[in-house]
Parts: C-alpha cells; sequence; structure tokens
C-alpha cells in the first residue's frame, strides 16, 4: 500500500529546462526517468537537451526531446503538440527555466533586463501552464510543480530586485491554480530552493571576491551549512508528483537547508557560543 502511494511508473511528465547543464530540471528529468515515468523534456539548449535524451535512453525510459523557448508562445505551442501526438496523456508538468541576466539595483535596471525576467520567468511558465490545462482537465487531474525560490519569499538584496518580483509572482500563481482547479483534480506546488551549485552558481564560485565575501553570508544563512545541489530537489518532486502528495495542494515548499525558518539573529548552537 505504502510503495504504491509512491509509484510514477507509467505515468508521463513535462520537464522544461531539462537540459544537461546540471541545473534542477536536468536532476529531476533523471529522477522522473529512474522511477519510470515517460518524459518529454524541452531546453532551449539543443545540445544539453540530445545529452540528456541521450541518458534517459540509457536509464529506459521513454522520452521525447523538443527544443522551446518557454518565453515564445509559438514554440509552447509545438512543445505541447508535439507531446499530446507522442503520449496522448499529460500527468505532470514541471516548470524549471529561470532568467537573471545581470544584478542590478532597481533604478539600475535596463527595461530589455526586466522583460527578458518577466517573459522566462513569469510569462513562460503561464504559457506552458495554460497549455497543460486542457489536456490535464479532459482526463480530470494532474499535477503542477513550479520551481521557486527562496527570493520569492524573502528579500536578497544583491541587486535581485527583479528576479526576485518574478518567483513571488511564481508562488502567487501557484496558489491561485491550487484554489482554481483544486477541486477538478489538479493539484499544484511549488518548490523553493536556496542557493543552489547549478552552473551559474559554479561560475560565481570561480570569484575570489563571491568566495570571500558572499559565500560566507549565504552560508551563514544556510542551517545544513552547505549549499544545496540540484539531487536536493529530485526527492520533493518525486513526492509531489505521486499519489503520497494527493491532499497536498497550493503549497510552496521550502527546500532550502532551513534558510526561510532562520531568524536573521539565528545561528546554530555550538560548543562555547553565546546562546542568549
Amino acid at each position: 500500500m505504502t510503495a504504491a502511494m509512491f509509484d510514477l511508473s507509467g505515468k508521463t511528465a513535462l520537464v522544461t529546462g531539462a537540459g544537461a547543464n546540471g541545473g534542477i530540471g536536468h536532476a529531476i528529468a533523471l529522477g522522473y526517468g529512474r522511477a519510470g515515468m515517460r518524459l518529454v523534456i524541452a531546453d532551449i539548449d539543443r545540445e544539453g537537451l540530445h545529452r540528456t535524451a541521450e541518458e534517459l535512453a540509457a536509464l529506459g525510459a521513454d522520452v521525447l526531446a523538443q527544443p522551446c523557448d518557454i518565453a515564445s508562445p509559438a514554440d509552447v505551442d509545438r512543445l505541447f503538440a508535439a507531446a499530446e501526438e507522442w503520449t496522448g496523456r499529460l500527468d505532470v508538468l514541471v516548470n524549471v527555466p529561470f532568467a537573471f541576466p545581470r544584478r542590478c539595483l532597481p533604478h539600475e535596471t535596463a527595461l530589455d533586463d526586466w522583460q527578458r525576467m518577466l517573459d522566462v520567468n513569469v510569462t513562460g511558465y503561464f504559457l506552458c501552464i495554460r497549455a497543460a490545462l486542457p489536456r490535464m482537465l479532459a482526463q480530470r487531474g494532474g499535477v503542477i510543480i513550479n520551481i521557486g525560490s527562496n527570493a520569492g519569499s524573502t528579500a536578497l538584496g544583491r541587486g535581485a530586485f527583479a528576479y526576485s518580483c518574478t518567483k513571488s509572482a511564481v508562488h502567487q500563481m501557484t496558489k491561485e491554480l491550487a484554489v482554481e482547479y483544486g477541486a477538478r483534480g489538479i493539484r499544484s506546488n511549488a518548490i523553493l530552493p536556496a542557493q543552489v551549485r547549478t552552473p551559474g552558481l559554479e561560475q560565481h564560485l570561480e570569484n575570489p571576491r563571491f568566495r570571500d565575501a558572499v559565500l560566507p553570508r549565504i552560508l551563514a544563512g544556510l542551517p545544513m551549512g552547505r549549499l544545496l545541489s540540484p539531487e536536493d530537489m529530485v526527492g520533493p518532486a518525486l513526492f509531489l508528483a505521486s499519489d503520497a502528495a494527493a491532499a497536498v495542494n497550493g503549497v510552496l515548499l521550502p527546500v532550502d537547508g532551513g534558510n526561510l525558518a532562520m531568524n536573521a539573529g539565528g545561528s546554530p548552537s555550538g560548543g562555547g557560543e553565546d546562546r542568549g
């Protein structure tokens, strides 16, 4: 009985941002493949997408790879048309990609950068959700999982203004979907990572100034004492897609090493520290 609640074999998931660049979408796609799911994977990076498809095929997973810029309505239409022709069913949609061109203070943010983040981080998710919903309604059920961020729940500073605003929009989108469609068998939840060792963060870690000045502040806010990995998101994504989460709807699930739980003045207890 318990094992059956977590059984995802035979279900179909569509994962955007699944290119083999070491990111969250890549890790979730491979996790779903290991769980026996059929995968439709999409990414703007054609080469990375092809590598992920090869990895999934090596696991024995059925996979369809479709290049897609989720900010393009035409690309999204082609993606879902190809998915429907290939599988005829969509059980799980995972929205992963984001744009973050550069860190800027609000008064220095270029309109083009602001618009690109809106196009990918918000409109791109909406376009995929809008395409998925009629299919899920027709089959009387489905799961939507959005990748949010701790940046959408608390303010990070450090020039993250526009990015944080878009992630906050994703969180509200998730809750509105849960209310609108929960009674019709469609659950909507979001995973909220903290700092994850994606290729983008790895580039920052190569910068001595970042390592010396910024990384200690980040680690001080992570009670687990380490940066997160893309693989840390796989278990939560498996759970939210499964029947074990049948009553989990509208949840913003922090997968952040305790970041959002921590008071600004808090710190883990240690020998000899002031615990006042």
